[in-house]
This record gives structure tokens, C-alpha cells and sequence, in this order.
């Protein structure tokens, strides 16, 4: 039926005092029963946490407390290994979790664990043949499953051979490296740690200075060009180098190397901090203090997260801190 003006007055009018109290509680409690619904700030935000897995990266090689040597996103021919590492959040442990290898989208190798590393943090899986023989060329997909559901997965490819490489330019350290920072480079270079070795490289693979510098308000800072895939500097303050240590300063090359790798081999078109990122360049730092003796250090400023009796670090720990230190930035 349609109603005419008039008509729909006289019936307005009509309308007894308790249809319109009446009314107007339905409609109250529709608005409440919608807010309720969406979550409304009014009645309390309600944090949804889950078990997953963080964004996975590549590398040749890992270190048992999964920081990655020699980053990549797309690896040689020839390669015999690749590892993935990737941070946790909400796991528990008993937790079943699939890790499944894919080779050009079809099933390659895959395992079933029962979880045991903790809440959050961060670790690593590798695949490899057990003969030691070259991955063949192609894309090797990782996937990870928490309670059967697809959790997190990544591709990369193992490049293909080609008949011509073109010739990496010859650099001399001594022409990129402050003379002053020359020996806490060498501790770096002449380590038995791979991955500091592999840090070490950088400066003359990649033209990276060590420079000393009076204008910096931190320990080391690498300096680069946001945006661009330019190999950057590294400065250490003056202040810091003449008060501490050989060993503290080749940490904090390492830590501050790094931060360069991580920004080179980033896909991002611009670079900023992470917990995942702080995590690695920490323990590079760690590991020039542990591989030169200097376990006096951590136990004087990093007793929290260091284990004497192990001779190793804490890593879920050390991620807690750095979330705390690092609490305006993401995990990864």
C-alpha cells in the first residue's frame, strides 16, 4: 500500500505513548547490539592473539642462534644449501607444526615437528641433499603449517648457470678503512666465525668505508641513501673508540656491518628498524665478544641474556629485550 501525506499523519498521531517508548528501546538496543559487534572502543578493545609465523628470509648459511650468513634473495648456481630463518609469536610448545619444501610447485621434502622453542622468538630450517650435491636450478618454495593450517610461505629461486659472470672490482681495504679501525676490522676478518668473515667482506666486496667521525650520538651508525641499493658507511664515534675497547669497537662494526647487509640485500624500497634486524646485528656483535674472549663484557652489560655456563646466548631472551628496547618497532 502507499501512503499519502495525510494518511501517514492520522496514523502518527494514532500512536499510543508506550509504542513509541517501545520503539525507541529497539533502536537502543540494535545500536548497542551493533557496537558490540564491531568491537566498539566503549566496551573494550579485544587483542586477537595467534600462533604464526613472521615474514621468512634467505641465506647461505645460519648460526645456531639463527642469524643468517650471507643474506640472498635469489641464490647462486652451484648451491648446495638453502636456509630460511623467521621469527615465531604465540607459539606454544606441543604445537604441531609441517615444514614442507616445494620444488617448482611441486613436493619436495617436508617433516612434522611437535613445537618446542618457546613463545616467540626467532629459528630457522634448512634444505639440503644429504650427499652434499648442488640444488638444481629452479624455485624452492618454503611452507610452514601450525595445527594444519598454512601459516607462512616464501619463494626463491636458485639461479640458473650462465656463460659469462661479469668481474667483481678488486678494492683495497686499506684505501676504504679508517687506519685507526684497521685492527678491529681485522679481528672481523681473521676471525674462525663465519659470518663475521662474511661481515668483514663486505668492505672490500662492496666498497662499504669505516670512518671515525665526532658527528654521530651513538656508539656506530651506518649511513646510507634512503631509497637506493648504494653500499653506505660505516661511522664509529670518536668518543666511543678511544674509551673502549679492540674488541668492543670490532663489535660494533659487526653490528653496524650488518644493518648494511640487511639494508643491501633488502627488498624494501626504504629501510627501517625491526626487531628481526636489531636481533641479527646484536648478535654479531655478540659473537666478536664471545669469539674473542671477551665474555667479561657480556657478563658485565648483557648478564640477562647470557648463559657462562653454556658459553651461549639466551636468544628467546635477547628478542624479549629488544622488543622492549625497540618498542616503536615492528617484529619484522
Amino acid at each position: 500500500m502507499a501512503y499519502t501525506p495525510s494518511l501517514l499523519k492520522r496514523r502518527k498521531e494514532r500512536v499510543r505513548p508506550i509504542d513509541n517508548i517501545s520503539g525507541a528501546f529497539s533502536f537502543i538496543l540494535i545500536i548497542l547490539l551493533c557496537l558490540l559487534s564491531v568491537g566498539s572502543p566503549a566496551f573494550g578493545e579485544h587483542t586477537i592473539s595467534f600462533a604464526a609465523f613472521g615474514e621468512i628470509s634467505f641465506s647461505e648459511g645460519v648460526t645456531e642462534e639463527s642469524v643468517p650468513i650471507r643474506p640472498v634473495v635469489a641464490f647462486d648456481p652451484g648451491t648446495v644449501k638453502i636456509c630460511a630463518v623467521f621469527p615465531f609469536m604465540n607459539m606454544q610448545d606441543g604445537m604441531p607444526v609441517e615444514v614442507e619444501w616445494l620444488y617448482n610447485d611441486e613436493w619436495f621434502y617436508s617433516t612434522e615437528e611437535e613445537w618446542d622453542e618457546g613463545e616467540e622468538g626467532i629459528t630457522h630450517r634448512s634444505i639440503s641433499w644429504e650427499d652434499g650435491r648442488e640444488l638444481d636450478p629452479g624455485i624452492y618454495t618454503l611452507r610452514l603449517f601450525i595445527n594444519g593450517q598454512l601459516a607462512r610461505s616464501a619463494d626463491v629461486e636458485v639461479l640458473a648457470p650462465i656463460e659469462e659472470e661479469t668481474p667483481k672490482p678488486v678494492r683495497n681495504p686499506e684505501d676504504l678503512i679508517d687506519p685507526d679501525l684497521m685492527k678491529a676490522w681485522e679481528i672481523l676478518a681473521y676471525s674462525d666465525n663465519d659470518l663475521l668473515q662474511d661481515l668483514a667482506g663486505l668492505v672490500p666486496d662492496y666498497g662499504i668505508e669505516l670512518r671515525l667521525t665526532d658527528e654521530i650520538d651513538s656508539n656506530g651508525k651506518y649511513v646510507y641513501a634512503s631509497g637506493k641499493k648504494e653500499p653506505g658507511k660505516v661511522y664509529i664515534s670518536w668518543d666511543f673508540w678511544k674509551r673502549k675497547t679492540w674488541e668492543e669497537v670490532s663489535g660494533t662494526i659487526a653490528h653496524e656491518l650488518t644493518h648494511a647487509v640487511q639494508h643491501l640485500t633488502s627488498d624494501e624500497e626504504t629501510f627501517g628498524c625491526t626487531i628481526e634486524r636489531e636481533y641479527e646485528a646484536y648478535m654479531a656483535e655478540f659473537y666478536v665478544l664471545m669469539e674473542t674472549g671477551r665474555e667479561d663484557i657480556l657478563m658485565k652489560s648483557w648478564s640477562a641474556i647470557y648463559n657462562p655456563k653454556t658459553g651461549k646466548i639466551w636468544k628467546n631472551e635477547l628478542w624479549k629485550a629488544l622488543q622492549d628496547a625497540y618498542e616503536t618497532c615492528p617484529e619484522y
